[in-house]
């Protein structure tokens, strides 16, 4: 579902200007970063929202912990094997029980 939207398209209908470019323009951010604050802003926009109210660096810091860790679980060679055997990558996250929710 996500896939067929540019990044950040609808974090950008959530967020303000200034921390979709902080994202955008940072080296520590890449596409996993991008899809994870999309599937935030659809699953939990009024969370995002509250979060980035709070401080654009708790959010920017919260998003880099889960960046990393759904990276490290995915990239593992338990997760390609996962991958390899049909599962998606939800499902494999949710296998190591990391929440794709904010």
């Amino acid at each position: 579902m996500l896939s067929n939207n540019p990044p950040l398209s609808l974090a950008t209908t959530v967020l303000t200007g200034d921390t979709i470019e902080a994202v955008r323009h940072s080296p520590s951010f890449h596409a996993r970063a991008w899809q994870i604050l999309d599937r935030w802003a659809l699953n939990s926009p009024a969370e995002l929202c509250r979060m980035e109210l709070t401080g654009e660096i708790i959010l920017l810091e919260r998003l880099l912990i889960q960046q990393d860790l759904e990276h490290q679980t995915l990239c593992s060679e338990e997760g390609l094997n996962h991958q390899r055997h049909g599962l998606t990558e939800h499902e494999i996250l949710a296998l190591h029980g990391i929440s794709g929710r904010l």
